[in-house]
């Protein structure tokens, strides 16, 4: 049998072929399109969950080896990705060429080398037109890529960085990592994408104790420099899949320890202070290696957590050579030297054990005696506390002399902190903490917990989003995983109305679907008009009550402050505030401070409250609903600012007390809703924004510069009414940006 005898199939007579028939079926369908080049159109399909594709029915067994080529009218942009067999079994990178679809208008040809040969059928994804499809048992030649200019680009540069396959489990997995990078760049760059992220593992560079072969991660970067791309990788030290053999066996890996369980974790603690000379020597070679290459975009740092975050393990199971991991939300603070540095914390807050006694209600003989403990455990409110404190004090203090060693080896590189979760004391992320410690640092956040849902994504950033303004860090935002079209969408508004400096996607956010690209390349160039928003109300973050409390964040989809950010941001845009945020004097900033949740706080912040109400602010507090716990008060049961503001003694400002019902929320929202935009102090621009009716899933947002920024998070075509009654219409998630809004 010749090369051109196996199997092929065209265009020109799409109900036939030789050896191979296009078929039909759900998600599978196609027509035929008139054009001076033969081909077939998939029918789009509008789960955004669901792919696309052309399905092919092998009527003979083709043996292994042989070469698919696929030729396909280049339209759009994406990635032709074929796989074979029932089982839909992928071709390895390795093994892929001229896969990228570019937008060049031409009749391209993809080709992919099948080890094994086919049968029973084969699938193709990411075209949207095909032209012919043939298996041959010789190598076709390899076209040439056309050339591939960005679809667009920003007049404000940002930090557009990107993943396309350049990590591998091993350092042995080099040649498949470039294979990746060579099909992949031409699309990435071509969406208009300026920086390529990769892992930098520790154990693929120091096999040997102060050892260090870069070699790996030099072709990373030439190959990213070939195609005029910018590298911002993620340095891994703190994790378990990183560690290098010779460290994993030595004494100075102390691991974590689970207080719940009492097992360790692969993990290396935090708290045993030998992984300091470890970390500052990998820092500072990677600094001398890579610090002066211009195509190093920036850094992020991977101080700790299961996959490289400022945090402590709570999901995934990414363990020492890919072994399972034991992993929890939990609290890891159960190893000897966590025990030893909670008591040097405690005999420095407390002068004697006499004083920590009384606190905690305890009969300690001396501070020797204090273990860790589950806080549920605490005998006072005040013991909670300060184990809560100490637990999430410890990973900001170790991130931040993280980012201190960073900036001391590389003093011009942009750097970021991986910041994820969702603010639950036992995954340990402060976020307030690390935009301050980045901000003096002259670095930034990026967080890692966005998703699907523009809800989740706001109450989970926002708080970060707020403290880097603030303290004049630098901010950005990466997914938790997949993410659809709808993420996005909701991502890019979150990046354009928050002033993003840096916004992260995974390649399989916009080419594991089949709408990402487009609405990709329709919203984001948006980004040239990202602004701050105009923020002059906030909601009140407690601290104390999520260190007291297991239902304000401990769990995501159970949350009661998370689902009463949701509802709020309904009707409005606000920032969230903490109470370290207060304690430096962000109050300042803002005209409206509305409470959700939590009765209890620390007297400075108290006091800091009660002493902007007295200057002016307005404060909005829902009575009936915090003080079944009792009055707002400090943490040792001071309430004399509540009973101030009950006699009606609140300076120049004022306190809006809500009687009504506590169940539903939705009772106080409307209060809000309604009391909100009666304050005169509001800035005209907000103050109006309150009068446009819209579906409760459209969001709007005022930004500093007066313009609105509108997102229509929903299924269904949304109809506005802007302030003055003009009528707008937004089709489902969609993003627009209109003038300055004015009241009626």
């Amino acid at each position: 049998m010749s090369a051109a005898e196996l199997v092929s199939w065209s265009a020109k007579q799409p109900a036939q072929g030789s050896g191979i028939v296009l078929t039909r079926g759900p998600g599978s369908d196609w027509r035929a399109v008139a054009g001076a080049v033969a081909a077939v159109e998939v029918v789009p399909v509008r789960d955004y969950f669901k792919r696309a594709s052309f399905k092919f029915r092998l009527e003979r067994v083709v043996p292994g080896p042989a070469w698919l080529s696929a030729g396909f009218l280049d339209r759009g942009y994406g990635v032709l990705t074929p796989a074979v067999g029932a089982a839909g079994k992928g071709v390895a990178q390795r093994d892929a060429h001229g896969a990228a679809i570019l937008n060049s208008g031409k009749l391209r040809h993809a080709v992919f080398h099948l080890p094994d040969g086919a049968d029973t059928q084969i699938s193709i994804t990411g075209a949207r037109f095909l032209h012919s499809i043939e298996i041959t048992d010789t190598k076709p030649e390899f076209e040439a890529l056309p050339g591939a200019e960005p679809a667009f680009t920003l007049r404000r540069p940002m930090d557009l960085v990107i993943t396309a396959g350049a990590d591998a489990p091993t350092a042995d997995g080099l040649p498949d990592a470039l294979a990746s990078l060579r099909n992949q760049l031409p699309l990435m760059k071509a969406l208009g994408f300026n920086g390529i992220e990769s892992y930098v593992k520790w154990n693929f560079v120091e096999r040997s104790p102060g050892v260090f072969d870069w070699s790996y991660y030099d072709a990373i970067v030439a190959e990213l420099e070939k195609h005029g791309m910018k590298w911002f990788p993620l340095l891994i030290v703190g994790s378990a899949y990183a560690l290098p053999d010779w460290f994993y066996s030595s004494p100075d890996n102390i691991p974590f320890v689970c207080l719940e369980h009492n097992r360790a974790n692969e993990i290396p603690s935090i708290f045993g202070g030998t992984q300091e000379k470890h970390v500052r020597r990998f820092l500072n070679e990677f600094g001398k290696h890579y610090a002066g290459r211009p195509s190093l975009v920036g850094i992020r740092l991977g101080p700790s957590g299961n996959y490289g975050e400022a945090q402590y393990p709570a999901t995934g199971a990414w363990g020492y050579k890919g072994r399972p991991l034991h992993t929890h939300i939990g609290y890891w603070a159960g190893d000897p030297h966590a025990n030893a540095d909670f008591r040097h914390w405690l005999a420095r807050r407390y002068a004697t054990i006499e004083a920590l006694n009384k606190a905690w209600d305890a009969a300690y003989k001396s501070f020797d005696e204090v273990r860790t403990f589950l806080p549920v455990s605490a005998n006072t409110p005040r013991m909670r506390h300060d184990f809560s404190t100490w637990y999430i004090d410890a990973m900001s203090g170790w991130c931040e002399r993280w980012a201190e060693w960073a900036r001391e080896a590389m003093p011009g590189v942009n750097i970021y902190q991986s910041s994820g979760g969702w603010g639950a004391i036992e995954i340990g992320t402060d976020y307030a903490a690390q935009a301050k410690a980045m901000g003096r640092l002259g670095g930034g956040i990026r967080m890692t917990n966005e998703n699907d849902s523009y809800l989740n994504n706001f109450g989970n950033t926002r708080l970060a989003a707020s403290a880097a303004r603030f303290y004049g860090a630098k901010w950005g935002t990466e997914p938790a995983g997949f993410s659809s079209m709808r993420g996005v969408v909701g991502r890019l508004y979150n990046a354009l109305v928050n002033h993003a400096d840096h916004l992260f996607y995974y390649e399989g956010n916009l080419t594991g679907n089949d709408q990402a690209i487009p609405v990709w390349l329709k919203y984001a160039p948006l980004l040239d008009g990202r602004a701050k928003p105009l923020a002059p109300v906030a909601v009140f973050y407690n601290d104390t009550a999520n260190k007291l409390r297991d239902d304000t964040l401990r769990h995501l989809r159970a949350s009661a402050y998370l689902q009463r950010v949701h509802a709020l941001r309904s009707i409005a845009d606000f920032d969230l505030v903490s109470e370290q945020m207060i304690a430096d004097g962000a109050l300042s900033r803002y005209k409206a401070l509305i409470m959700i949740w939590g009765n209890t706080t620390e007297k400075r912040v108290a006091d800091r409250i009660a002493a902007w109400v007295d200057e002016g602010g307005a404060l909005f507090y829902p009575d009936r609903e915090l003080s079944r716990e009792g009055p707002f008060q400090s943490l040792d049961g001071e309430a004399t600012v509540f009973k101030r503001w009950q006699r009606g003694e609140t300076g120049k400002g004022r306190v809006l007390l809500f009687s009504g019902q506590s169940e539903p929320f939705s009772a106080y929202v409307e209060f809000v809703r309604r009391e909100l935009p009666k304050l005169r102090i509001l800035p005209p621009a907000f103050q109006a924004a309150f009068s446009i009716r819209k579906p409760e899933d459209t969001f709007w947002t005022v930004l500093e510069d007066g313009r609105l920024a509108l997102l229509n998070y929903g299924d269904a075509t949304a109809n506005i009414s802007l302030p003055g009654g003009k009528p707008l219409t937004l089709e489902p998630y969609s993003i627009r940006i209109t003038a300055r809004p004015r009241p009626r």
